[in-house]
């Protein structure tokens, strides 16, 4: 909620429909005006909607009124008139409607007979861009107008559900190791020694010996069948080998090897060459 500064809501004197604004309208709805006995709600247009949802809820309450000498410029000439000026609490919605320039001025809800005592009592307030009442001034709060509250601070003990993940578990031993040893030594009664537990029963030598041979056997099948594919194509190559250089070794070279003359022709005409 943001407090107003006063402002205009009503100047005495003709409306700008052809009604009057009484001066004792004005006054008396000043001194009247108590919020215990009946309390100025903020409306738009001066349509009270039954339901809290916008546009027609309620946009504040009027805090109190009082009555100002306002001069106003009618037709050239200026005249001393009596004005209605109130303070107002509006909520975030008109504040926000203030900022966007919308519903600007207001109109006020004057009871003539209020409660039959025959007085005039505001009884409602409307925000509007076409106000009846001359001289009626467009709303302004004031900043910072209202103190923050602040309520006493209480300590609040909350109390979590351990989690199974490892990280909560070891934190949370590492934290119960370190509570313990404080405890220790904020202890004012010294602490009796304490028995030493008696010594672990020693495990057999290897009671897993069956298992790492299984699991020794069975790596070792599989590194077997990995590797044999290589192995073979390996020993193929050799055979292979093997048998070009037995072939090559049982083969007879020639010794002094020389080619026949050729006589390039028949009977024994010479061989000619053109060069």
């Amino acid at each position: 909620m943001a407090k107003s500064k006063f402002f205009r809501v009503a100047v005495e004197g003709p409306t700008v429909d052809g009604r009057v604004i009484e001066r004792a309208m004005l006054t008396e709805s000043a001194a009247n005006y108590d919020l215990a006995t009946y309390t100025a709600r903020i409306n738009c247009e001066h349509i009270a909607g039954y339901s809290p949802d916008k546009p027609f809820n309620a946009y504040g309450t009027v805090l109190s009124l009082r009555t100002e000498e306002v001069e106003l410029n009618i037709n050239g000439a200026k005249k001393k008139l009596l004005s209605l000026v109130a303070e107002i609490d509006a909520n975030d919605q008109l504040v926000t409607l203030n900022k966007a320039g919308q519903k600007l001025y207001t109109s006020c809800e004057i009871h003539p007979n209020f409660a039959g005592e025959g007085k005039n009592y505001l009884v409602g307030l409307a925000i509007t861009d076409t106000p009846a009442s001359l001289g009626t001034e467009p709303l302004k709060f004031a900043v910072q107008s209202r103190p923050n509250l602040f309520t006493s601070a209480y300590e609040t003990a909350l109390e979590i559900e351990p989690s199974l993940d490892g990280a909560t578990i070891a934190e949370a031993t590492k934290s119960g190791f370190i509570a313990a040893f404080a405890t220790l030594f904020k202890s004012d009664k010294p602490k009796e020694p304490d028995t030493p537990p008696p010594a672990p029963t020693p495990a057999p030598a290897n009671d897993n010996a069956p298992d790492i041979e299984r699991f020794a056997a069975v790596m070792g099948e599989q590194v077997a069948a990995a590797v044999k594919p290589s192995n073979d194509a390996v020993a193929a190559l050799g055979a292979r080998f093997d048998k070009l250089e037995a072939q090559l070794a049982s083969t007879e070279q020639p010794h002094n090897f020389t080619r026949p003359p050729a006589t390039g022709g028949g009977g024994n005409a010479a061989h000619l060459t053109d060069c």
